[in-house]
């Protein structure tokens, strides 16, 4: 799927032209299947700050569908959008959704430019010394070519020489930086590797032929190979599983408790199911 949401980058240089879309108690972006969102009063105690305005701020890319992208009304929708606005509403807050580019989701967080970041982060060692996170899924990786190539491999070793597109700053993208410098060592061509700012603009180079391959999240994957099963296919089987979380200031745990209250009574009372099962993420949950 083609997203049209692709803007000049602004601010510091990561921003895809920032949004304001207020979702949740009461906002456009609540669910049928979220029945139990829309409440009078907080079920979890946000800090008082957040309390008083309202409104809980989330930075994501918001190009990772079926997690996270925008709908033909150019409203955030999907998997974690939803999930989000729900962990929200249980605290009586409503979501301002802002979009960023990756690589800027970690300093904007830091930066206090968001309160929260609602998305597909890896929980991985280095990752936590920097922040918090509240797991709420698993991924892995995939490599994923045209359906008309003949193209074989079983490892990144294997696409030696080839012409590869990863989104910059992802976990497949220092992967194919440490296969290729294993394929450097062993005096192999490295992989041909193209640097992309998105997902989607990955999956549009491959549909056009200026790339062989592409590296990609698994729901990523499945996503786009579902979309256009005549075009694309996986290459090889999926790796790399990993626990994904909602990553928080370092410490901040006056919002870290009553986000994981909030997304511990999603789960116990069969929402969280049914969001995996409304989004085609089986196999993803925790």
């Amino acid at each position: 799927m083609s997203n049209s949401n692709q803007h000049t980058p602004g601010g510091r240089g990561t921003a895809i032209g920032r949004r304001t879309v207020l979702a949740g108690m009461t906002g456009a972006l609540a669910s049928p299947l979220l029945g139990n969102a829309v409440m009078a009063q907080a079920r979890f105690q946000p800090p008082a700050a957040l309390a008083a305005k309202g409104v809980i701020t989330y930075c994501a890319t918001i190009d990772n569908p079926p997690r996270a992208f925008y709908d033909n009304q150019q409203r955030p929708t999907g998997f974690e959008v939803e999930l989000g606005t729900e962990i929200a509403s249980r605290m009586g807050l409503r979501v301002n959704w802002v979009q960023l580019r990756f690589v800027g989701l970690i300093p904007a967080l830091q930066a206090q430019q968001c309160d929260a970041l609602m998305q597909e982060l890896f929980i991985r060692p280095e990752r936590l010394e920097i922040i918090d996170m509240i797991p709420f899924s698993r991924t892995g990786q995939r490599i994923v070519t045209t359906k008309a190539s003949t193209l074989q491999a079983t490892s990144l070793e294997d696409l030696s020489g080839r012409k590869m597109a990863v989104p910059n700053g992802t976990t497949i993208h220092n992967l194919v930086n440490e296969a290729n410098a294993k394929l450097k060592a062993a005096g192999k061509p490295e992989i041909n590797l193209v640097v992309l700012p998105t997902t989607t603009e990955t999956f549009q180079q491959l549909a056009t032929g200026q790339i062989e391959v592409l590296g990609t999240t698994t729901t990523a994957a499945s996503y786009y190979i579902g979309l256009r099963p005549n075009d694309f296919r996986p290459l090889g089987e999926p790796f790399g599983l990993i626990g994904t979380g909602i990553g928080l200031r370092k410490g901040n745990t006056e919002l870290f408790n009553p986000m994981k209250q909030s997304f511990d009574s999603i789960v116990a009372d069969g929402t969280y199911k049914r969001l995996i099962e409304k989004w085609n993420m089986q196999g993803s949950e925790l």
